[in-house]
């Protein structure tokens, strides 16, 4: 269901995708008040792990930054988890059929343990970048080695300080993304523009203020 390059979608289509992800984003709140903790962090770990197909969805990248003919596209989650995060990512990608370049993308997860394991795969290239939490390994090196991979995490900070893409948060009962501008304005990978819209749920960060990881 991923289309990385525009001419692959037609405007109406296009904007009935954009349209979609609207009212996923607007119904996206993730607890009640009787909900435990754990459920309330499994039912965070769904929607994240959807909101980051529809986020691939609308990213396009260019042929330089896509595997050779031959090799698929990668997706690597980096860290531990315990909430449900990669099984529901797992299950997205079978039942969406998720495709970066128009080639089926394949789902590596390096828990911590196996941390060095992970960043002979980023040296390997990847498109996108996930990383958990209680991950050890440091998104300065992780950069360097696949400058053309989208990085996601989680907090502000990692945005903002980090110098990473897209993080998520939760605020007010629902998830909520944080955007790095430069993902919106860099040529390849490059996040529809239409996303801004989405204020609701949606905070973009200047290039200025995460400028941290290129000073």
């Amino acid at each position: 269901m991923i289309i990385t390059t525009n001419r692959f979608l037609s405007i109406p289509i296009r904007w009935l995708l954009v349209s979609a992800f609207v009212l996923l984003l607007g119904f996206g709140g993730i607890t009640s008040l009787s909900a435990s903790s754990q459920e309330i962090e499994r039912r965070e770990a769904r929607v994240q792990a959807t909101y980051l197909t529809h986020l691939i969805t609308f990213t396009r990248w260019s042929q330089d930054h896509l595997p050779k003919q031959g090799k698929l596209p990668t997706i690597l989650i980096l860290g531990s988890e315990q909430n449900g995060f990669v099984a529901s990512l797992k299950y997205l990608l079978s039942q969406r059929n998720i495709k970066i370049g128009g080639v089926a993308a394949r789902l590596f997860h390096f828990e911590n343990p196996k941390s060095a394991n992970g960043m002979e795969a980023i040296k390997s290239g990847a498109q996108v970048v996930f990383i958990m939490p209680d991950c050890p390994l440091d998104i300065k090196n992780i950069r360097k080695i696949s400058p053309s991979a989208v990085i996601f995490g989680f907090g502000r900070g990692f945005v903002t300080q980090k110098g990473g893409d897209v993080s998520f948060i939760s605020s007010h009962n629902r998830v909520k993304l944080i955007l790095s501008e430069n993902y919106f304005r860099r040529t390849s990978p490059k996040l529809s523009a239409k996303i801004a819209n989405l204020k609701s749920v949606v905070e973009i960060i200047k290039k200025r203020a995460a400028r941290s990881l290129t000073e």
